[in-house]
């Protein structure tokens, strides 16, 4: 997914109701990124029963159009003013799937996102430059969503263990500051915050492991299917796709057991620290 938003990220934002999502979205929208654009905002939600609410993808700009106007145009300009014409309408076209594809790209990553929740939460999903994004966060510090963040170039397992590994090291320093006696003044409103943290990535990653498994078993059977159906020639090439699919599920699923694992212990550290 390398590319799908040059330079920005998406902020996930974590809340328990729709409607909670739906009030952190309007300060999220009145964030501006340093040439002065409002943050292309979605929200992502489960109903109880598990269903998926429906949602609008945030419009993005028309880079890949432009772009190729202006590619286009220039490269057509060698041949003259028929050149220029048929530039034009080359570079156009090709921009035009390029945004095609982003936008396809986009959904996808809402869809795994979407995947991601458990019945009844919602996210708010912001998509910001770099420059914005520490504003957008701040924004929302104040409705007491748990924000992490997500680089679409990066598989989702990635993501999530770097955000496992920072809840972690804030426990940690949490703990060290109970031994050497330097307790922040605010220290259960701190503690309630990681907890709250923790409970949200863990949440994600057992959802997410569930995931891994289901893909990987329906993806198994499918191309098992394949195997059988297909000619002696291409056995040896489904076999190959098999073995290779067996070694990327170990992957995710180690990592995911991994983020699982951690987010578990560091919760333990938490409450014996609010027990303290």
């Amino acid at each position: 997914m390398a590319g799908v938003l040059a330079n920005n990220e998406a902020l996930i934002s974590y809340f328990d109701s729709k409607q909670a999502a739906l009030r952190g979205r309007a300060l999220a929208e009145e964030t501006r990124d340093g040439l002065g654009r409002r943050s292309r905002v979605a929200v992502l939600a489960r109903e109880a029963d598990g269903s998926r609410s429906p949602y609008d993808v945030p419009a993005q700009a028309p880079l890949g159009a432009v772009a190729g106007l202006v590619l286009g145009g220039l490269l057509g300009s060698v041949a003259g003013e028929a050149g220029v014409v048929v530039g034009l309408f080359f570079g156009w076209y090709a921009g035009l799937l390029a945004d095609l594809w982003r936008r396809l790209a986009r959904c996808d990553l809402l869809d795994r996102i979407q995947d991601g929740l458990a019945p009844g939460r919602a996210a708010l999903v912001t998509f910001v430059g770099v420059s914005a994004a520490g504003s957008v966060e701040r924004s929302l510090a104040a409705t007491d969503a748990v924000t992490v963040h997500r680089f679409p170039h990066r598989r989702i397992e990635e993501d999530l263990a770097r955000e496992v590994r920072e809840a972690a090291a804030d426990v940690a320093s949490l703990v060290e500051a109970e031994v050497g006696d330097r307790r922040p003044v605010n220290t259960t409103a701190v503690i309630a915050a990681a907890r709250r943290r923790l409970s949200v990535l863990d949440a994600v990653s057992s959802r997410l492991l569930w995931l891994e498994q289901q893909q990987f078993e329906s993806d198994v059977r499918i191309i098992n299917r394949e195997r059988h159906e297909a000619p002696r020639w291409r056995a040896a090439l489904i076999r190959a796709r098999l073995k290779e699919e067996r070694a990327a599920h170990r992957r995710r699923k180690s990592m995911l057991g991994a983020s699982l694992d951690g987010v578990r212990a560091a919760t333990e550290l938490a409450v014996r620290c609010d027990g303290a």
